[in-house]
């Protein structure tokens, strides 16, 4: 039977976001009364998820902190991994970039500590957008690089569509704004037929960077396009 964590991670994909509010106020409650810190660490960063989907970055950090400040009591370093990464997901959501850079180097620390491999690549693409956004493009081509490759090697369908929205972007920044519509195009038809939405901070980026495109290309050039590519 999958775990909270599984079940509750699948439902935020899918953009179950209600749901998975419920499934993490009642497993809360549960790890609370059992004295599970894990459980409660776990709980609290789907509801850090669920408030920063939402547009509460204020209460999510906060969730996230308290997630965070459990798991450093307890000791243990893998309790740690998902609310830092929250964390500095938020950091880089609310623009304040020194704090969301110094949270994925820790997280990617964390993570090539203490595994899966998969999970370093998917922070190094969360650190790769953070590149671009701070003015380093070659940082961050390198990165959205390493983690293509890694995509398509594993045949990783997830990773290869939010690494699809990373060459759109870089395509954008590249001067290259039709190209940049035909992968966008391409990751979100990719995600319809995973039957999943994108990740809060990975959505903020799509949606920005729609917005420059179709100032570059105008509404109609922009909507022609998307629909050439359109499945």
């Amino acid at each position: 039977m999958p775990t909270f964590e599984e079940q509750a991670f699948a439902a935020f994909r899918r953009g179950e976001t209600e749901r998975v509010g419920r499934l993490s106020r009642a497993e809360l409650t549960r790890a609370r009364e059992a004295g599970d810190v894990a459980g409660q660490v776990d709980a609290l960063c789907m509801l850090a998820r669920v408030a920063v989907r939402g547009g509460d970055l204020t209460r999510g950090g906060t969730l996230a902190a308290e997630a965070l400040d459990l798991a450093r009591g307890a000791g243990d370093r893998a309790l740690q991994k998902s609310p830092v990464h929250i964390l500095a997901a938020i950091a880089r959501m609310a623009g304040e970039f020194d704090a969301a850079r110094a949270g994925y180097v820790e997280s990617i620390a964390l993570r090539h500590e203490l595994g899966p491999a998969e999970a370093v690549v998917w922070e190094q693409l969360n650190l790769g957008h953070l590149e671009l956004r701070t003015g380093h493009p070659e940082k961050a081509r390198e990165l959205f690089g390493v983690v293509w490759n890694y995509a398509t090697e594993h045949d990783l369908g997830d990773l290869l569509a939010y690494a699809g929205l990373a060459r759109a972007v870089l395509a954008e920044t590249d001067g290259e704004p039709a190209g940049a519509a035909r992968l966008l195009v391409q990751a979100e038809a990719a995600l319809r037929t995973r039957g999943e939405v994108l990740d809060p901070d990975d959505a903020a980026e799509a949606a920005a960077l729609r917005t420059r495109l179709v100032a570059k290309l105008g509404q109609a050039g922009f909507d022609a396009h998307y629909a050439a590519q359109e499945p």
